[in-house]
């Protein structure tokens, strides 16, 4: 009799523990989940070990090209460490496009991108992730 009052007391504080870490695990989410995100980037940092990783990258697009046979652009982005090709696929065209917004227009503009690093031809590019993580920055 006495072991299952014992056994009930240590569920209990058992239960609390668990609770208390639990409150503390999501209040701390909460708390840091604006911090958690893509590394943010100059473009000379990017290199080989980060491929097929998410970043972010503030830059000017120095020049825009579209391909021929689908609605893909290729944007130079350039900042004050170099210059890097970002890709943006049909499919985020025409999303970005469906708000009257034209892709050519990014041309000197500042802008700020998450985007995954990828290799292409032995270069290394990003490829924007999807139209909510390109923001106009000026």
């Amino acid at each position: 009799m006495f072991g299952t009052r014992c056994d009930s007391m240590k569920d209990k504080i058992i239960f609390r523990i668990a609770l208390t870490t639990s409150l503390i695990g999501i209040l701390g989410m909460i708390i840091f989940s604006n911090q958690i995100g893509p590394k943010e980037l100059c473009i000379k940092d990017i290199n080989q070990g980060m491929l097929d990783e998410e970043v972010s990258i503030q830059g000017v697009v120095d020049n825009i090209k579209e391909s021929r046979g689908t609605h893909t652009y290729y944007l130079e982005l350039m900042d004050d460490t170099g210059k890097i090709d970002l890709i943006i696929f049909d499919k985020n065209v025409e999303e970005y496009e469906k708000y009257n917004l034209k892709m050519i227009n990014l041309k000197k503009m500042r802008i700020k991108v998450k985007c995954v690093v990828t290799e292409y031809d032995g270069h290394l590019e990003l490829v924007l992730k999807d139209v909510k993580s390109l923001k106009v920055l000026a």
